[in-house]
């Protein structure tokens, strides 16, 4: 979900520091070229290591047995 807002945020952001900022402290405008595949690439791999960094603690949780998780918290 984050992904998906930061995209257009993102794109938004560079449009203004291109098309406005840009144009006022120098006088001149860059252009702005946008490469959906690499921002598709960037999101896959932002997901993928989102779900992979939550998964392997669910599986950690998911092997460990009730008793050994209730023995761990008495002990701290």
């Amino acid at each position: 979900m984050t992904g998906l807002l930061a995209l257009p945020l993102g794109i938004a952001i560079t449009w203004g520091l291109v098309a406005i900022i840009n144009v006022a402290a120098f006088g001149w405008r860059l252009p702005l070229y946008l490469f959906p595949s690499e921002m598709a690439v960037t999101l896959t791999t932002a997901v993928t290591v989102a779900l992979l960094s939550a998964a392997l603690p669910a599986l950690r949780f998911w092997r460990t047995s009730p008793r050994t998780l209730l023995a761990e918290e008495a002990n701290q």
